[in-house]
């Protein structure tokens, strides 16, 4: 995806850096506690019904203002946890409302400094605590600026104003984005061009939707499956892997739970086992499952992940060589190295 497409996409883009603290009032606040490292007593509270309105302003704002409707007494947001927002945004001068979680039912969920959220929309959360509700007015330079966001129907050069509660600030999501652009595969690879995230994100095993059932074999625990997959970010919605994108069938040794021979994350092991070949499925992993705590490469901490995953074929036997047809029709012989080093996604 082009920088200026990526810019559009969403409004959660382009972070400014802020360093913010960690820690909240002490006062009491009705609410979660989680003993989570954090190091606050409250890291989140319920979501609010009472969706907010929006007031336009009379004229566009110069820098960016924050007014607190509601001010929190949880903990505050920095740049090492997710943050859970709700929030309604509207264009400044004519109030018109192009974001609505309150509507939409998915709360957002982002880090600060990780090129997630509009630079002044960052700016107007900096010293927001747990269970506060706040109005943020960005000037056009540090939200769309002249590009605007066509997709959100914001026109160029256009200020923004932001209601917005922040309802948690943990050190793992519990709440996935929505899926951003999917990026188009080969030409006839089959590859799927959309994810529906779960809103919740999930934490205590991994969960399969068929999404195509399939026609061959059950997946055991001791198969060798080939496999062409794809793999999206629940904290950012981005699409961090594609075997499609390649060109490759991906093969790997499932095994079980504690087999050092085992080449994939755990929930691909769950995930797989007991599905059927040919089969097109979804696996919804929570961290713990995944890369857990360390991430990996492009994969924050404590993420959850979604991998969408075509079942090519199952084996007991270790393959070395495998000539798969792709779901485009397309012959590909793949090598395989031993599976113990086969890399996982």
């Amino acid at each position: 995806m082009s920088t200026s497409s990526a810019r559009r996409a969403a409004f959660v883009i382009l972070a400014a850096s802020l360093l913010l603290a960690a820690c909240g009032s002490s006062d009491t606040l009705e609410g979660t506690v989680v003993k989570d490292g954090i190091g606050c007593k409250v890291t989140q509270v319920d979501r609010r019904t009472d969706a907010p309105t929006i007031t336009k302003l009379s004229k566009d704002p110069k820098d960016v203002t924050k007014k607190d409707i509601d001010k929190g007494k949880g903990c505050a947001s920095d740049s090492e946890t997710f943050l859970t927002l709700d929030l309604v945004g509207a264009t400044a001068l004519d109030g018109k409302t192009f974001v609505d979680t309150f509507e939409g039912g998915r709360p957002v969920t982002a880090r600060l400094n990780a090129g997630q959220l509009l630079p002044g929309l960052e700016t107007g959360l900096e010293g927001m605590k747990v269970g506060g509700r706040r109005t943020i007015a960005i000037p056009a330079e540090l939200a769309y600026g002249s590009g605007g966001s066509p997709e959100q129907g914001v026109g160029a050069d256009k200020s923004l104003i932001f209601v917005v509660d922040l309802v948690a600030v943990t050190s793992s999501p519990l709440y996935c984005n929505a899926a951003q652009a999917i990026p188009a595969g080969p030409e006839g690879s089959g590859k799927p061009t959309t994810v529906e995230m779960p809103v919740e994100a999930p934490t205590d095993k991994t969960t399969t939707k068929v999404l195509t059932p399939g026609t061959g074999a059950e997946v055991t625990e001791k198969d060798y499956v080939t496999v062409h997959y794809l793999g999206v970010s629940c904290s950012s919605g981005q699409q961090f892997d594609s075997s499609w994108d390649s060109g490759s069938a991906f093969t790997a040794a499932l095994k079980g739970a504690n087999d050092p021979t085992r080449s994939v994350i755990p929930g691909w092991t769950d995930g797989l086992v007991g599905q059927k070949v040919g089969s097109l499925v979804q696996l919804e992993i929570p961290a713990d499952d995944a890369y857990g705590a360390q991430g990996q490469g492009s994969i924050a901490p404590n993420d959850p992940l979604v991998f969408v995953i075509q079942i090519i074929s199952a084996s007991p036997e270790a393959p070395v060589e495998t000539t798969t047809t792709l779901p485009g029709g397309d012959a590909s012989t793949t090598s395989v190295p031993e599976a113990t080093t086969t890399s996982a996604p």
